[in-house]
């Protein structure tokens, strides 16, 4: 297996590099953040048992979107064919099915049709933290009696480790300090790995050698533009500055009104500017999407009718590249 092993991943390189079918868990689950290797590690598994009769690799919102098209074009028979008969499934990207109560569902159902057949599944998922709340209780409770192993965020010194790898293999030349200063800012593989290639695009474009100082001029013009990007952290910071809060405020558990309506702002510029989901908006402020979805209707009404909530939302607004604009 030609892979990066660090302490930060051993765990999961090594049971996907000696999975054995007949010693596997029902249920194994790998999580993470996102840029750790997570997706990569399935898909070498999959490379790695292509042999074998019964095997399928797929992701949540393709597994979704199947569903809704086979329901829709009443194909359910072909679509449980493919994914209950399976002797070993695999799926990506897990969280992505927060909210899609009628996939989940079909997920139980397809799980005890594999189990009861002596099949097997491996999924990933995206979290820091092993919660798998919106799934359910009785799909949870399946899938955590299996095996669960985190991949955590690389430390920097791994990540340069990483990098001087990567740029190795890629017979590039580029200087350690600059691999020193991506490492010192990023925290996973794949954003480090986008970086050095944006970075050489930036070198190429201003004809310049890949030195320090070409570094600091890319990284320079690479956050002026982050600033003015419409991110859901951008937002939130842009919203909590304007209104004289803090993040940490707008993500805690406080319900004191004048932190709710800020609150309240920010979900409703992420949900307007960024067109994510209820679910996907409510991990930013660690709470369910119900509550999530309350907010964004109570800053709605209240822009009906509030002059100067729509001053301070026009403020915010005119902070990103956008087309939200307000009557």
């Amino acid at each position: 297996m030609n892979w990066f092993v660090r302490d930060f991943n051993i765990r999961a390189c090594r049971l996907v590099k000696k999975f054995q079918f007949e010693n596997a868990a029902n249920v194994t689950l790998i999580y993470g953040p996102r840029g750790v290797g997570k997706s990569a590690l399935l898909h070498y598994l999959y490379q790695k048992n292509q042999s074998e009769n019964g095997l399928v690799i797929t992701d949540a919102l393709a597994f979704a979107r199947q569903y809704a098209y086979a329901a829709q074009e009443r194909k359910l028979k072909q679509f449980r064919e493919r994914y209950r008969t399976t002797r070993l499934l695999l799926i990506d990207d897990l969280q992505c099915l927060s909210g899609k109560a009628k996939t989940i569902e079909e997920l139980h159902y397809t799980y005890e049709y594999i189990n009861n057949n002596g099949g097997k599944l491996v999924v990933t998922c995206e979290s820091d933290r092993l919660d798998l709340g919106f799934l359910g209780e009785r799909l949870a409770s399946r899938f955590l009696s299996g095996v669960a192993i985190p991949i955590e965020h690389p430390q920097e010194f791994e990540l340069k480790a990483f990098l001087e790898e990567y740029v190795h293999q890629r017979r590039l030349f580029i200087a350690k300090s600059v691999l020193s200063m991506v490492s010192e800012r990023i925290d996973n593989l794949a954003d480090a790995v986008k970086t050095i290639e944006d970075y050489i695009k930036f070198a190429e474009l201003h004809e310049d050698e890949l030195s320090l100082a070409c570094f600091h001029a890319y990284w320079y013009e690479k956050e002026r533009k982050m600033l003015k990007a419409p991110d859901p952290m951008n937002i939130i910071r842009n919203v909590a500055q304007t209104m004289g809060t803090s993040v940490e405020d707008l993500q805690s558990a406080s319900r004191k009104k004048t932190i709710n309506e800020v609150r309240e702002m920010a979900i409703y510029t992420v949900r307007n500017l960024c067109h994510i989901s209820f679910p996907a908006i409510a991990r930013y402020f660690n709470r369910n999407h119900n509550s999530i979805i309350l907010s964004y209707q109570k800053m709605q009404d209240k822009l009906v009718k509030d002059k100067e909530l729509i001053k301070i939302y026009q403020s915010v607004l005119n902070c990103f590249d956008h087309e939200e604009t307000i009557e």
